[in-house]
């Protein structure tokens, strides 16, 4: 049975705010359920989505080893371009819509340097706001003096570490569990064909497919097994991406797993969609033919694993509230990166979806509202991301049709622009 669900309008991250992270001195984007950050290479689209999942990675592990894993601290702070100064520290804060409980949260981290220069990086303030139907609670934290002072409703005794989140440790209190549990599951993907084709022990059962592309095959399985309906929309899209394709398996291998794909080797056209239509697809039946993962295109394989994404099991039953996707389009023939575009519209009714891309193909899909658009671009070393020009987004209303030319051409123009 397929368990998706279709939230309201509402996404999870309303709203990000960043300050010295990276190539971005400041930004302040409002995201849509489906949000697409479209900028050239190096414009700085994958540095917004780690803000995001450096909070995530900080609450999983801690913000020493979040940093650690990105190389040093002096790695993530903004560095002035005509000084050359790193900032002292850097800021994330978001704001996160909660449909379940009819709430809204704001969560800020600000992390820097140690002034004695006797710790690696400082926990400088954290901050949460959480107001629902059921309950209100607030906390924040400053580091004053080496101390950090704890203020709070109820967490005036708290003590902390110069490395440590109170979130993670409020985290199974009602209601802070809400929060923790949202932010800690939010998924990016950066999907890599290798990865995606790779063996996978099945003795180690996953549910979730990795960021890098892991249990493709098991999750396909588990997919086929107890959601057939998301297993056949994956299908379905596919055979849109890749001409004569009729879907992609899991394959055994002992007891490994990893991925096969039926491909049509009859008539084309017409014949192909009587097959489908009739449910005679699989391997076996007339004009089948399987081929295994090493056999299979880049594109085949990477399509997968984009809708797999989508469309896994936590995803659609509303337990992955954000899913960032890094260039989905690679490897896909442009006159079909559109079906991506509008699978992951679909998505984004169960799951909010982000994408970066550099591809206007990606663009021409009817499902793609300009206000979803963030344009990013890089001036002078800095990352300025921005909503549509109110001019350009007057322009496309008129003719949606040219959004896709537009970035094509380089004349798309967005709000910091028109008001620099």
């Amino acid at each position: 049975m397929n368990e998706k669900i279709h939230r309201d309008a509402a996404p999870f991250v309303t709203r990000v705010r960043v300050r010295d992270f990276r190539s971005i001195a400041t930004c302040d984007v409002r995201l849509e359920p489906l949000t697409i950050l479209a900028g050239f290479n190096a414009s700085g689209k994958s540095n917004f989505l780690d803000a995001l999942r450096f909070v995530r990675d900080a609450l999983v592990l801690s913000p020493s080893r979040a940093v650690a894993e990105r190389g040093s601290l002096d790695s993530l702070l903004h560095r002035n371009t005509s000084t050359g100064r790193a900032a002292p520290s850097f800021l994330i804060e978001l704001h996160l819509a909660f449909s379940s409980v009819q709430g809204e949260a704001t969560y800020e981290i600000q992390i820097g340097r140690d002034p004695d220069q006797e710790r690696p990086l400082l926990v400088l303030t954290e901050k949460l706001r959480l107001i629902s139907r059921e309950a209100h609670a607030q906390y924040s934290i400053d580091a004053i003096s080496g101390e950090r002072i704890v203020r709070g409703d109820d967490l005036p005794g708290a003590r902390l570490g110069p490395d440590e989140l109170l979130l993670p440790v409020v985290g199974r209190l009602t209601p802070y569990d809400t929060v923790l549990r949202a932010l800690t599951s939010m998924r990016f993907y950066d999907l890599d064909t290798n990865t995606l084709r790779e063996l996978d022990d099945t003795r180690v059962r996953q549910t979730q497919l990795g960021e890098r592309g892991e249990h493709l095959g098991q999750v396909l399985g588990l997919l086929a097994d107890q959601h057939p309906e998301a297993k056949e929309s994956v299908d379905g899209w596919m055979r849109w991406l890749v001409p004569s394709l009729l879907g992609v398996d899991r394959r055994m291998q002992g007891d490994f797993a990893t991925i096969e794909a039926r491909f049509w080797n009859g008539d084309p056209i017409v014949p192909f969609w009587e097959a489908v239509n009739a449910g005679t697809v699989h391997a076996g039946d007339p004009h089948v033919q399987v081929f295994q993962r090493e056999q299979l295109s880049e594109g085949t394989v990477r399509g997968t694993g984009v809708l797999t994404a989508l469309n896994q099991p936590d995803a659609l039953a509303g337990g992955i509230p954000l899913l960032a996707i890094e260039e989905p389009e690679l490897a896909i023939h442009p006159a079909k990166v559109s079906g991506l575009l509008a699978a992951m519209a679909e998505a984004s009714h169960w799951t909010q979806v982000i994408a970066t891309t550099q591809s206007s193909d990606l663009l021409t899909a009817e499902e793609l509202q300009p206000s979803s658009l963030r344009l990013v671009e890089m001036a002078a070393g800095v990352s300025r991301i921005g909503e549509l020009s109110r001019k350009t987004l007057q322009v496309l209303r008129e003719n949606p049709s040219y959004l896709a030319d537009y970035h094509r051409h380089g004349q798309l123009r967005s709000d910091e622009e028109e008001g620099a």
